[in-house]
């Protein structure tokens, strides 16, 4: 077979090689144990024990292409800065830096949750004028004796599933908890509302747009980890197992695909069948909106965001972040006119019930800290 007709089938297999903003194998790539994830830490002996314990759980946030976009400045053992990594922006797709502040706003309410739950009540400023100043909160730890130690569990058990879900409805006793966590900007569409119809119709045009980019599609490809050796050295970006890969598809996925194979138009048409499929395969849609679009209302978003994604792992269903509707135009310039809201969305989520995602790699809390 030529290696053309190979790649074509080998990507018919693959099923789940996802919509590219964990199914179990003996030689998956996954996170470690959080005990595992902590151990390289101890040897950082100049860094406050507690406060590394902190910035572990806040390390488990989710961000654009598993990027982790973040730096940490510590000034003190109460007293620490979180910066914007410029290494891992995506200027491509986010080029006014719209996600990626989004995905430090999610890092810093999860310093807060774990700062909360270890006795710790933490203040965060925000120091940021633009989406690409460099240092972006400041965090105030004061000693408090409120602890909350459920947050705890829901952040190491947060995770993205990209597989297809149950398309079964979700009822009001369900849905109301979430909308209930900001009932300005939480909006629920079940897939087949008229709202819901079209975010399934014109997400994988979108997604084909941005697949047939040849700017983006290079982006993307560089956080897509086609070596374990890679995945488990960087513990960054998009792994097999993050993309929902049974395991014949790792197996080909590891062996045979890289970074010109993402440049391919199997591989592209491939992503655009499976987001077609991933929306039609889903209970509806959550739509995250700000109140307008200053970095004041982005930073309450973000924080709303992460609020809801554990609610959801509290709650036993799964979700999927897809920002591409956000990120193209025209349906960038639509989406409020036919969602009917008179706010900026900031977050489309496709919500529903299935089998649970293992959660996906993360750095090691010594490799972002500046001291």
């Amino acid at each position: 077979m030529k290696r053309r007709g190979f790649i074509k089938s080998s990507l018919a297999l693959a099923g789940a090689v996802g919509s590219l903003p964990l199914i179990t194998s003996c030689a998956g790539v996954h996170r470690r144990s959080f005990a595992e994830f902590k151990k390289g830490d101890r040897m950082m002996d100049s860094a406050p024990k507690e406060l590394m314990e902190i910035l572990n759980y806040g390390a488990l946030a989710p961000s654009g292409h598993n990027t982790q976009p973040w730096l940490v400045k510590i000034i003190s053992e109460s007293e620490l800065v979180i910066q914007s990594d410029q290494s891992r922006w995506l200027p491509q797709v986010d080029p006014n830096n719209r996600e990626t502040f989004l995905s430090l706003t999610a890092f810093a309410e999860s310093i807060r949750l774990a700062a909360r739950s270890s006795g710790w009540n933490a203040q965060i400023k925000r120091i940021a004028d633009s989406r690409k100043d460099q240092d972006v909160f400041k965090i105030t730890l004061k000693r408090t004796s409120t602890t909350q130690q459920n947050d705890l569990q829901l952040l190491k058990q947060r995770s993205t599933t990209r597989s297809n879900y149950e398309t079964r409805e979700i009822n009001n006793n369900t849905v109301m908890p979430l909308i209930g966590v900001d009932r300005n900007h939480v909006h629920y569409y079940p897939l087949q509302s008229h709202e819901g119809r079209w975010i399934a119709d014109n997400l994988p045009e979108a997604i084909k747009q941005q697949s047939f980019n040849d700017a983006k599609q290079k982006e993307l490809a560089q956080w897509l980890r086609f070596s374990r050796d890679t995945a488990e050295k960087r513990q960054d970006g998009l792994t097999a197992e993050a993309l929902g890969m049974n395991w014949m598809t790792r197996f080909i996925w590891y062996n045979f695909f890289n970074r010109d194979t993402a440049m391919g138009n199997s591989f592209r048409k491939k992503a655009v069948e499976t987001a077609h499929d991933q929306v039609n395969h889903c209970s509806g849609f959550l739509v995250l909106t700000s109140q307008d679009d200053a970095l004041k209302s982005h930073f309450e978003c973000g924080k709303l965001y992460q609020q809801i994604s554990l609610k959801l792992t509290e709650m036993d269903m799964v979700h999927h972040t897809m920002s591409q509707l956000l990120e193209e135009e025209p349906w960038s310039s639509q989406i409020r006119t036919q969602l009917n809201l008179n706010d900026p969305v900031q977050f489309v989520i496709r919500v529903g019930y299935g089998e649970k995602a293992r959660p996906s790699i993360r750095r090691p809390v010594k490799s972002f800290i500046i001291e």
